[in-house]
């Protein structure tokens, strides 16, 4: 190809660019006709030029003067943790291989969120054609494959608790956009509390501290509204899960069970994305912390259920008659028949003084009587309890018949020897 249409092709691409960059990479080092290792739709060659646009560091190729140039943007993070200038677009990656040279890549996950496992298209781009005839594309994959490899394997170092950026292993959305990272700080206080930034634009979610159950569990637990939960298991790492409406500690840990991790090193969460081992560890960790923190709140619940039952008297008696009480046993035997109580019914009473008549609502004839009261029963696994009981009866003019239960109340635990004193 010509100077002169080289030429003409920069003045095409300038226009861009807002200035030439002044980094690792200039516009000396990269600027040029590049060979391809494989021919794309046809060319053998593309011209390449780097600069600036919008104020992102971008690299554009166009395999022709009049051709529109593919802009790859430079990926900082990627570049300075690998020592190695990484630029990309749409999946396509660009990066650099030697002093004169780039590999293009099109890996099947994005760099430094998981190892590459395929490579769809690959190629070099050299401005040396004897290195551009001399790379395989099994090369290629070999270079790109290691560097997914060890973006994914780095050092963590020191880890520390403190507030800023944190990094996030699953994107989240928000605002209807994907983020990779949140803002967080800490807020000491009383209650002490955790504040996160998802998004520009986004409103901080506030998550208070449980002193109740960070105390079982030996971790700062937070809780926002809605029961989303922060674990602060670690220097620099929480995670984050949700509880179903009744929160954290009334169920177990499941099998549908997710938890994402946010940490201010980026390296620990690029190890937990690819170890599998590391990643079990925490759902075994989390499983850990709901189940100790359920079996304390039962604990707390069955003793303080058991100093109720304790203290807990019968109702008071109201209205006496012998016989009506004992139809009234029978009637409720019969209701526990047909709604298969497991308990055996033991007693029955009234709590009213007295019954009460019930109207038509339209004629405002006497229909029937109603009363309150309370049947007595043992449950299979030993305990007495109590439930306070509607009964009626029916009315036919002359006289009132037919004694059934028409209804229940709540029920509750009582010693037995309360009930035996009857």
């Amino acid at each position: 190809l010509s100077m002169r249409i080289f030429n003409a092709l920069l003045a095409t691409l300038i226009l861009f660019f807002v200035h030439p960059l002044q980094a690792n990479l200039s516009e000396e080092t990269v600027n040029g006709v590049y060979h391809l290792g494989q021919p794309e739709r046809g060319q053998k060659k593309v011209f390449v030029q780097y600069g600036e646009l919008k104020g992102q560091k971008v690299i554009a190729t166009a395999a022709c003067q009049n051709c529109p140039p593919a802009v790859y943007q430079y990926q900082a993070e990627p570049s300075e943790t690998l020592k190695v200038p990484v630029f990309m677009t749409s999946g396509l990656y660009l990066i650099q291989f030697d002093a004169d040279s780039f590999i293009l890549v099109q890996p099947d996950k994005m760099l430094g969120n998981a190892v590459f496992s395929q490579i769809g298209h690959a190629n070099i781009y050299s401005r040396n054609p004897a290195t551009a005839a001399s790379i395989a594309r099994a090369e290629i994959e070999q270079f790109a494959i290691r560097l997914s490899h060890q973006i994914m394997n780095q050092e963590v170092g020191a880890m520390t608790h403190a507030a800023g950026t944190y990094h996030l292993a699953s994107p989240m959305t928000h605002r209807g956009k994907a983020q990779n990272s949140y803002r967080v700080q800490f807020i000491a206080g009383s209650p002490k509390s955790i504040s996160v930034h998802p998004c520009e634009g986004c409103n901080p979610e506030s998550y208070e501290y449980l002193p109740h159950e960070s105390s079982i569990i030996g971790v700062d637990v937070y809780r926002n509204s809605g029961s989303y939960y922060l674990f602060d298991i670690k220097d620099g790492v929480l995670i984050y899960t949700f509880a179903n409406a009744g929160g954290f500690g009334k169920d177990e840990w499941g099998q549908h069970s997710q938890y994402n991790l946010l940490s201010n090193n980026q390296a620990y969460v690029r190890q937990l994305l690819a170890d599998t081992a590391k990643q079990q560890a925490i759902d075994e960790l989390m499983a850990n912390y709901f189940s100790q923190t359920r079996a304390e709140f039962l604990r707390i619940a069955q003793e303080k259920q058991q100093q109720q039952t304790q203290q807990r008297e019968l109702p008071a008696a109201g209205y006496q008659n012998t016989t009506e009480a004992q139809q009234a046993l029978t009637a409720a035997k019969r209701w526990a028949a047909d709604w298969q109580w497991q308990e055996t019914l033991l007693s029955a009473y009234f709590t009213s003084n007295n019954w009460s008549t019930t109207r038509h609502p339209l004629t405002g004839i006497i229909i029937g009587k109603l009363i309150q009261g309370v049947v007595t029963m043992k449950h299979p696994d030993g305990r007495c309890r109590f439930q306070q009981v509607r009964f009626r009866q029916d009315y036919d003019g002359n006289q009132f018949y037919n004694l059934e239960m028409a209804g229940v109340g709540p029920v509750y635990d009582i010693l037995c020897s309360k009930i035996n004193s009857l």
